[in-house]
């Protein structure tokens, strides 16, 4: 049956994560599908909290062109420096701009809520529930362990403790809870005692036909000056905290005598300042920095690495697994990792013999990776990049996530 839903999302295309590409699928093809979308969100401003140019931040502004109506709500902005009081400032300021959004937008069918900024999600909670309108969570990051990790909080403290209790509550009243894995509903039955009932496990997708391998060209290599015959090994992605990007600069050192290995990271973000300082001072010319690239050009980019690299600090990837792996996943290529060999992100990669885990954090490691996969030859890797291809066409196609969003948000329309 059609629908009419109400989409509250904090990051939306232009910005190019990969959260904000796949909310943009799904509403392209739930609209396709005969349903409405109404999506708010804030006007953009990721990954360097600027908002972009050819926008210019009001209270409110429809946008009706593409799928979906799309509404930009004000927000306060985190800015270069991402302090912890600018993120927590961001997550309220958009909770009540969007609950705002949600009273007064027509009466949806249901509300799908995609705000990781946990102090976001209470208003707009609130505000479905005054209007009688079931909730739909849809959670892509565990707050605070998230937080934790990065360390921006203290591992058990007072504030890890009253955010952990906030989630709680959300998901409670939420009348179904998105999560992107198993491990993540374990979690979260485990850690908040979240009846399994309302979690549902539903994996991150991509739209592998735009996203996928491309073989026999290598122009962009030349485009930005990598010869021909080096082995190429590439980190795409957002360059924060978490991400645990920063290890690249000392394997780079690592590997400075290896003029046939180079190190290439894509990305924007809060660590990108501070590589690039110490590639300076470290007078390295193996480790290329390179800012986002353009979306049509993702898969010939990707695809014209070698390998493809996840790092991560110690305490991430332990229940999840993030969008970045399932790009890398459907270009097909081998894939280093460097995250807790416990973690469902490791599992993956080893138990599909996707490529080599590493330690995360562990420059050492991460160098002897690159150098154990460089020795395999050329027919190993590309066995393994075949499997991850296959491995995303099973797990993470569109069409798939489609179906089990429809599926999902019928039923949370079901009073209990």
């Amino acid at each position: 049956m059609p629908l009419r839903v109400i989409f509250v999302c904090v990051v939306y295309p232009p910005e190019s994560e990969p959260s904000a590409v796949m909310a943009s699928e799904l509403v392209r093809e739930m609209v396709a599908a005969g349903h409405t979308v109404t999506v708010i969100c804030p006007f953009p401003n990721r990954p360097m909290g600027a908002v972009y140019e050819g926008f210019s931040r009001r209270l409110w502004k429809w946008n009706l062109d593409g799928p979906g109506r799309v509404v930009r709500v004000w927000t306060w902005l985190v800015g270069r420096s991402r302090s912890t009081v600018n993120r927590v400032l961001e997550g309220i300021s958009f909770g009540l701009s969007a609950a705002i959004g949600v009273l007064v937008t027509r009466r949806p069918d249901v509300v799908l809520m995609e705000t990781w900024p946990i102090f976001g999600q209470v208003p707009v909670l609130v505000a479905a529930r005054l209007r009688g309108l079931p909730v739909v969570n849809y959670i892509k990051d565990l707050y605070p362990e998230a937080a934790e990790a990065a360390r921006l909080i203290r591992s058990g403290g007072r504030i890890s403790r009253s955010v952990r209790a906030i989630d709680r509550w959300v998901q409670e009243r939420s009348r179904r809870n998105i999560v992107i894995s198993e491990g993540t509903r374990a979690h979260l039955m485990a850690s908040r005692g979240i009846a399994a009932a309302r979690l549902v496990v539903r994996r991150d997708w991509l739209d592998l036909s735009a996203i996928r391998p491309v073989e026999g060209k290598r122009h962009w290599r030349a485009e930005v000056g990598i010869g021909e015959g080096r082995f190429v090994c590439m980190f795409a992605g957002t360059l924060g905290h978490a991400s645990g990007v920063g290890v690249l600069v000392e394997v780079a050192e690592i590997l400075r005598h290896r003029a046939d290995i180079v190190l290439v990271v894509i990305g924007e973000g809060i660590e990108k300042n501070r590589m690039r300082r110490d590639i300076e001072l470290r007078g390295l010319s193996n480790l290329l920095m390179l800012p986002f690239q353009p979306r049509e050009r993702v898969a010939e980019v990707q695809s014209s690495a070698d390998v493809l690299m996840l790092t991560s600090t110690r305490d991430m990837g332990t229940s999840s697994v993030p969008s970045k792996l399932i790009t890398y996943l459907a270009v097909g290529r081998p894939v280093l990792c460097a995250a807790s060999r416990e973690g469902e992100l490791a599992k993956v990669v080893t138990e599909e013999c996707l490529g080599v885990v590493a330690e995360p954090g562990d420059a050492a490691s991460v160098a002897a990776g690159i150098l154990s996969l460089k020795s395999m030859g050329v027919g190993m890797l590309s066995e393994m990049g075949r499997r991850a291809r296959e491995l995303a066409m099973a797990r993470y196609s569109l069409d798939s996530a489609v179906l089990e969003f429809e599926a999902i948000l019928v039923a949370a329309t079901t009073r209990e």
